[in-house]
């Protein structure tokens, strides 16, 4: 009988895989060259058909996704490309295609308006739709399918494809070899400080300790806590979330005004290991509001994971988590009442209509079904776990809901409900190139919605045990032409009296000081990269939260690298500039928060790497506006510390690149184009190997300062550390 069932099994399979379409073409990206002319670079497309009939150009369409660069249509070209909205683009033969007959391969060039200089610039997750009987697919596919398409990806190897022949706005250079090695010494400077020599390997650095003779071990002393009674005219109040602690060869005494106090005490304790040395720590946050944004719309990961995240915040002492969870690409959290908007607007595919899932947008593939980035919710359940986890560890979850703008998600799915064909007959263009993405504040369910939505949020907190006391309203971004000001202010008015009836707190992007008067007690993130714009605020009255795009945008890539991931529209973000800065004081900035949107995230794993190390340089000026740790004592903490202890719990993390300094002999000047020279590199963790090669030569451990011969063109250089590799930083001899 078992043969027979193994028999039959195996035709199923064979059956299975005779009807399962196999992609009739496949992709291979180039990119060609930036500033070709000005603000304009040239990219290749590879065609080839695996088809046994011709590929004309009738009967197909290519979509996928591309958020960087925007198309240029020339005449003559045989493919055009399209935005089709936001990220969402479309590829199709022009009258001009010529037939690409069997298993024929042909390239095509395409312009776009910008510079490509990173491979976050390529294109991906393409698919191909059958719209016409005429099409080679015509049997294999049903009319309408989708498939998809694989591509495969040039490196960037030459000059022209990473450097802007244009200096751009942030003034930033291409991170070669000169460029980082520059950096790199600025960060080591002349090696650790004589603070930093005495320093514990703690983040963020406690306020006071006074040594005493002696050690403790933890594990056997005695732990003793005390809450600090509310007395009036107390002679030693302790901060809130503040602490002392006396430390004595057996006992270790915890004052502290309140339990986040003893908590954080602990975390110190937890960071200083077994052993510590007796003394006495007086300790207090200069900001109460210390917080990491989650955008966890534009790309979805499980909510599982962000114990993770929350995990490491409260090891370093940071105690606010503010949960992105609506957007213009998906609605994240389940709403009793209203299941659509799980049911519709948290999964992403090929759609005409949207009417069952929103378009596929930031990658994530066609299929609404398939386990992507693009597709997934936080049932009620989860997310009050979530809460309670978090509660446990003394770090409040702030809920996002974006409004009346980034509202594109929501909107989709409740349809008619909240907008009509008339409102959105209004021409606007949001900053993500939306032009559909405000809902109508006019109709009278626009406002019961969000009554209803912040409703069921409350009971969530409620629920957990955890009161929820500030609501995120977003507020930004809204673009000109969607509604008019009265428009705007009658809704916002609206939901501010929505939130007074729940006793909530608002708060928002900085955009809603328009409409926010400081009597509301609005809590406004100052984001936009100005010098000026939260000293104005804090001066008005608004309570502020520092959140400045170039110090803070998580998201954003290390630096100005081919390889390195992340969006730059605002600059670019390290774990050094995230620390090297002096905050704003001013006794209405309450709080600095970390923003970790998601564009470019495709897998938790990014997550992390985009958030380590950068949150280190976040937990220290937090904690202390003013920190004692210079650059080198900071770097050193960071990499031989707190590292080792990421890789230790399995976490991933990005680490810099090497530089790589090249001097002409003596005897020679700079511009003698066979010059030899003798190069020098540097990193900036103590432990590691810096790996290099010559040209396509092997690689080889760098020791020393070594001379390169004279017909050399590149040097290439990465370092190896804890596991990993960092980028590869590349030198340029001549060219």
């Amino acid at each position: 009988m078992k043969p027979f069932i193994y028999a039959l099994t195996l035709c199923l399979s064979l059956m299975l895989w005779s009807c399962t379409p196999k992609a009739p073409m496949s992709i291979h990206w180039e990119m060609g060259k930036n500033d070709v002319r000005p603000g304009v670079c040239e990219m290749y497309y590879t065609l080839t058909n695996h088809t046994n009939r011709p590929l004309t150009n009738e009967g197909w369409t290519l979509y996928f996704n591309y958020m960087s660069l925007h198309p240029i249509y020339t005449e003559g070209d045989q493919l055009i490309e399209t935005e089709l909205q936001a990220s969402y683009h479309s590829m199709a033969p022009t009258a001009d295609f010529e037939p690409l007959m069997p298993h024929e391969s042909r390239t095509y060039k395409l312009l776009y308006r910008g510079n490509a200089i990173r491979e976050t610039s390529r294109p991906e997750g393409f698919f191909l739709i059958q719209d016409h009987t005429s099409s080679p697919l015509r049997g294999r596919l049903g009319g309408g399918s989708p498939i998809s398409i694989p591509c495969t990806y040039a490196p960037f190897t030459r000059p022209e494809q990473m450097k802007r022949g244009i200096v751009t706005w942030e003034k930033t250079p291409y991170a070669d070899g000169p460029y980082v090695y520059e950096y790199v010494q600025k960060v080591i400077g002349d090696g650790v400080s004589a603070i930093g020599k005495k320093l514990q390997p703690l983040l963020p650095q406690p306020k006071q300790v006074v040594y005493t003779e002696g050690t403790c071990q933890v594990d056997k002393a005695e732990i003793i806590t005390h809450i600090q009674s509310p007395i009036a005219n107390n002679p030693y109040p302790i901060a809130s979330e503040g602490y002392t602690m006396l430390i004595t060869p057996t006992t270790i005494t915890i004052e502290a005004s309140d339990e986040a106090g003893v908590f954080y005490a602990k975390q110190t304790l937890k960071q200083w290991g077994e052993v510590v040395p007796c003394g006495t720590i007086t300790d207090y946050p200069d900001l109460h509001h210390r917080g990491i944004m989650l955008d966890v719309v534009r790309n979805y990961y499980p909510v599982d994971s962000i114990y993770r995240i929350l995990d490491m915040m409260a090891y370093h002492k940071l105690n606010v988590l503010h949960f992105h969870l609506s957007d213009d690409e998906a609605w994240r959290l389940e709403i009793p009442g209203l299941p659509q908007l799980t049911d519709i607007a948290s999964k992403r595919g090929y759609t005409t209509d949207e009417s069952e899932c929103l378009l596929p947008m930031y990658c994530g593939g066609w299929d609404p079904n398939a386990p992507t980035t693009a597709n997934g919710y936080i049932t009620r359940e989860k997310y009050i776990e979530l809460l309670r986890y978090a509660g446990e560890r003394h770090i409040r979850v702030i809920p996002e809901i974006d409004m009346p703008g980034h509202m594109r998600a929501c909107k989709k799915a409740m349809g008619t409900l909240l907008t009509d064909s008339l409102f959105d007959t209004r021409v606007y263009l949001s900053a993500q190139n939306y032009t559909d993405n405000v809902i109508d504040v006019t109709k009278p369910y626009a406002v019961e919605f969000i009554d209803h939505v912040i409703t069921e949020i409350v009971k969530m907190h409620e629920e957990a045990g955890y009161p929820l006391t500030i609501f995120n309203i977003g507020g930004d971004e809204v673009p000109k032409g969607a509604l008019t000001k009265e428009e705007h202010q009658a809704f916002i008015d609206q939901v501010l009296a929505i939130l007074n009836r729940h006793h909530l707190q608002p708060m928002g992007w900085e955009e809603i000081t328009h409409f926010c008067k400081p009597e509301s007690r609005a809590i406004c993130y100052s984001w936009l990269n100005s010098d000026t714009k939260p000293l104005e605020m804090a001066e008005a009255g608004y309570p502020v939260i520092l959140a400045n795009a170039n110090r803070l945008y998580f998201d954003f890539a290390y630096c100005n690298h081919h390889e390195e991931k992340g969006l730059n529209w605002g600059g670019y973000t390290d774990e050094y500039r995230s620390f090297d800065w002096e905050p704003l004081i001013h006794p209405n900035v309450v709080g600095m928060n970390a923003q970790l949107w998601a564009e470019v995230i495709r897998s938790f794993s990014q997550v992390e790497w985009q958030l380590y190390p950068k949150m280190y340089g976040l937990a220290e000026r937090a904690w202390n506006n003013r920190s004692a740790l210079s650059l080198a004592d900071y770097n050193r903490l960071v990499y031989d510390v707190f590292m080792p202890q990421l890789a230790a719990s399995g976490r991933n993390f990005h680490i810099q690149q090497p530089g790589i300094q090249s001097m002409p002999l003596d005897g020679y000047i700079e511009t003698d184009t066979v010059a030899p020279h003798l190069v020098t590199m540097n990193k900036v963790m103590s432990e590691g190997k810096i790996l290099y090669r010559i040209d396509e030569g092997e690689w080889q451990t760098y020791t020393q300062p070594f001379t390169v011969p004279e017909e050399a063109s590149i040097i290439q250089a990465k370092v190896q550390y804890l596991g990993k590799e960092s980028n590869t930083t590349w030198l340029w001899l001549r060219h």
